[in-house]
């Protein structure tokens, strides 16, 4: 159909017709609602009624939608209107590489670049493009590239970028079935063959080919025998001007056999820096002799220590006199604000208790603090923000429910993260929100020149892997780092243009990276232990802290000593305690998980070795205890994984851009599923095991984790954005009820059939879960949480309860951090 100017498709008002293509109409549009002309791109009636061209309209959606990268185009919304889908995406403006070319070797450099910039993100994500042609590159007016059109993306299940792909979310690209564009097609592509991410850096060498040369490399006078040229021949020779290095380059990127080719586009974006900015570089230096010269070249590395005590830091900075200052939980005290010159092992104690710190002015020294700082959910935090002389004396309370703080480089202002409804949101100055998302973010850090910050954004809610996003003070976002499995702390270096970060893809250690305001990123110092970046000071010095980390898991019976030890590894994650009480569920986070997102393990509370089930998130075991149900790939499905001898089941979930936290209800045949659909906040939502993947929503957006179901599974209690313990109505739409006897701060466990809820608080190293009597609302200790060695335990945390209530079980995390000042780096 064609849309008249001043036509609605839902709340979008179409100003002008785009362009047309296989996949659908595009239409310059206006969301009226706040002022942004966007792009929208509507399939047409014929199309939406045909099955197979509506999946993969969808598909392209829920590909490009989880993406999150400035060379990959933003999407915004996804709906129906009349029965007819809609794409709704940033409006660019500019040309496609198609219509820019031919281009001079500089800029087909720098395009490149970008390119394979954007292709390492999606990859990162487990989505490849698989139509990747220069009418599917658009490069903006400011000559900026935008990957478009994911709708033959193909999203791979458990498999990270490199490795084998053994099965795909989406069979709408079986083998045996060729899709994409002839002429920018890989071998394996036009042999009707599975493919993974190499498949993309086929594609890529042929279109840097045809950039660098003006022509296609196996252009030949037919359709088949430009086929059969990819399929057995040598790209044509280069012209004259092409850099014999670059070409060397292409030559690896478009090697028939896989194997044989770059094995992941993070290699082809690092060769291509080379020749970055001049293009004229006469050589690729090898990747691992490139980062020994530069190694090589470096200052010799200081370490002075700041901290001698056993604990944990939370976090440091530079004074502007040279001196320390940190927030602190030594032994089993709570956290306390600390000075300290390097070197010196008699700390000064600034007189405030259950306190972190946030930032310290440069120009005047006054501390921005957080009182009462404590855990939320996961790495999340909340407290109360006050200023404070760094001489000493009373905090003056600034504002409440604030989780992050960094002054501004003139000492001035402020710029905070804090929790803004189902949302969380940077405020600069305090009052004035320049970004909100519903990931949850961390670390805000004002660039040196005022003019950018910086943050850590994780698509996890409480996971600490994320990345690093570099925005403007408009909230426009200008970079955003590969994903790190774990990451912690932020820091400009003082020229302000690159950002340090603690992170790591592997295992449970962090290095410090680095990544410019260009988008390029490299590592600076590898580490074996979990690095933390704190602070740089102007002269270079750099503030780090070493944690030595172990999650512990306890589990024992209520009102009996004493408890068991069921930690297995070094980071495990305890998920549930089965019905029975017999078993718990874990997921080995940390190094033991090699590299993936998490081993599922179940171990019996008796203490014998646990069975690895397989690997993904895993969340709760079934009622019966013959199932596990585990999130291995994009959160459009989930795996319900045998306990004992069985077949695995896959169980689809229909549009969520990712899912928490899901558990069974008594019934054995519903799931409970936490999580949020694309630009949403995290609600709940009820899932029929046998049904076809259809969501049913219940309840407000800002809910947390964790909750307890009725035991006739009607009714759900969790915690709501303002911390009160609620009770929410499954089947229907019932005003939530608060709980009785509950207090703020309150975490569902388990819903008893003595009709009482099982709750405790979060606390560093003690804790009790406590039962409320639904009836009346008395509220009793049922059992005491108290692990023996308190030393580094940050929080205490998950806790579980058996439905038969005769089993309970807890985790916690240990740090044992050790502060340095550290010389060289600069």
């Amino acid at each position: 159909m064609s849309l008249p100017a001043g036509s609605r498709v839902g709340p979008y008002e179409v100003v002008a017709p785009l362009g047309a293509g296989g996949m659908g109409e595009v239409y310059r549009a206006r969301d009226p609602r706040i002022g942004r002309e966007v792009a929208l791109k509507i399939l047409p009636q014929s199309f939406a009624d045909d099955e197979v061209r509506l999946s993969r309209f969808t598909q392209e959606a829920r590909a490009a939608g989880v993406l999150n990268h400035p060379n990959l185009l933003t999407i915004f919304d996804l709906g129906t209107h009349d029965g007819t889908p809609f794409i709704v995406s940033e409006l660019l403006e500019g040309q496609t590489l198609r219509e820019r070319m031919p281009v001079p070797q500089r800029k087909a450099i720098n395009y490149s670049l970008q390119i394979a910039r954007g292709l390492a993100a999606a990859h990162e994500r487990g989505i490849i493009h698989r139509d990747l042609k220069p009418e599917n590159v658009f490069v903006t007016s400011d000559d900026r590239v935008k990957l478009l059109d994911f709708g033959l993306a193909k999203l791979l299940l458990g498999d990270s970028p490199g490795g084998n792909v053994s099965t795909t979310v989406q069979r709408l690209t079986d083998p045996g079935v060729v899709m994409g564009t002839v002429n920018y097609m890989s071998p394996e592509q036009l042999r009707g063959q599975e493919v993974d991410h190499r498949s993309d850096i086929f594609c890529f060498g042929t279109l840097l080919y045809e950039l660098l040369n003006g022509v296609h490399p196996f252009h030949r006078g037919t359709r088949i025998e430009t086929m059969n040229a990819i399929l057995n021949d040598d790209p044509a020779a280069p012209s004259s001007s092409t850099n014999p290095a670059l070409h060397r380059i292409i030559l690896h990127a478009l090697e028939k056999d896989v194997a044989q080719r770059f094995q992941s586009m993070k290699d082809v974006a690092f060769a291509l820096e080379t020749f970055s900015g001049s293009g004229e570089s006469a050589a690729v230096t090898p990747a691992r002799s490139r980062r020994e010269k530069k190694s090589a070249e470096k200052k010799s590395v200081e370490f002075t220590a700041v901290t001698f005590r056993r604990g944990f830091i939370m976090t440091a900075r530079f004074a502007p006199d040279g001196s320390v200052v940190y927030g602190a939980a030594w032994e089993d005290k709570p956290p306390e604000l600390f000075a300290s010159a390097p070197g010196d092992p008699h700390a000064r104690a600034l007189g405030v208790v259950n306190a972190d710190l946030l930032s310290v002015s440069p120009t005047t020294g006054e501390l921005a603090v957080s009182l009462g700082r404590h855990f939320t959910g996961g790495w999340i935090t909340s407290g109360t923000l006050a200023r404070l002389p760094l001489g000493g004396g009373a905090p003056r309370e600034v504002l409440e429910g604030m989780q992050d703080a960094d002054w501004s480089p003139d000492g001035k202002s402020l710029a905070i993260i804090r929790r803004a409804g189902d949302l969380f949101a940077i405020e600069y100055p305090i009052g004035r929100a320049v970004y909100t998302t519903s990931h949850w973010i961390s670390h805000v850090r004002i660039s040196p020149k005022r003019d950018l910050i910086a943050f850590l954004d994780h698509p996890l809610w409480g996971d600490d892997g994320g990345r690093v996003a570099i925005i403007a003070f408009s909230g426009e976002k200008r970079v955003e780092s590969s994903f790190w499995k774990t990451t912690s702390g932020i820091a400009w270096t003082p020229n302000g243009d690159e950002v340090w970060t603690s992170a790591q893809g592997r295992g449970a250690g962090r290095d410090l990276a680095g990544i410019t305001i260009n988008g390029r990123e490299r590592i600076i110092l590898p580490m074996p232990g979990r690095l933390a970046v704190h602070d740089i000071r102007n002269n270079g010095d750099t503030l780090l802290s070493v944690d030595q980390g172990h999650r512990e898991i306890l589990a024992g019976r209520p009102g009996r000593s004493p408890e068991r030890n069921l930690t297995w590894f070094d980071w495990p994650f305890l998920t549930d305690v089965s019905a029975d009480g017999t078993k718990i569920v874990l997921e080995e986070q940390g190094a033991a998980a090699r590299g993936t997102v998490g081993a599922i393990y179940v171990r019996n509370i008796d203490g014998s070795p646990a069975v690895h089930l397989g690997d993904g998130l895993v969340r709760t075991m079934s009622p019966d205890g013959k199932w596990v149900a585990a999130m291995t790939g994009a959160p459009d499905h989930l795996d319900l994984l045998p306990v004992g001898a069985g077949i695995t089941r896959t169980i689809p979930v229909k549009g969520l851009e990712m899912m928490v936290w899901w558990n069974w209800f008594p019934d054995g045949k519903r799931l409970l599923i936490s999580g949020n659909e694309l630009n949403h906040g995290q609600r709940l939502y009820e899932l029929v095991i046998d049904g076809d993947g259809t969501l049913r929503p219940f309840g407000p957006e800002g809910v947390n984790v964790p909750f307890a179901i009725s035991p006739d599974g009607t009714q759900v209690a969790t915690t709501a954005p303002d911390e009160r313990l609620m009770t929410y109505s499954v089947a229907d739409d019932r005003e939530p009820k608060e709980v009785g006897g509950s207090r703020r701060g309150d975490q569902a466990l388990q819903w008893g059939k003595d009709n009482a809820l099982y709750v405790y608080q979060f606390a560093r190293v003690r804790t009790a879960i406590e039962r409320i009597d639904l009836a009346t609302g008395e509220r009793s200790e049922w059992q005491e949480l108290k692990p023996a060695d308190p030393a580094g335990i940050m929080n205490i945390q998950p806790v579980n309860v058996s439905a038969n209530l005769e089993t309970y079980a807890y985790g916690y995390k240990r740090f044992l951090s050790e502060l340095h000042v550290v010389k060289g780096l600069l």
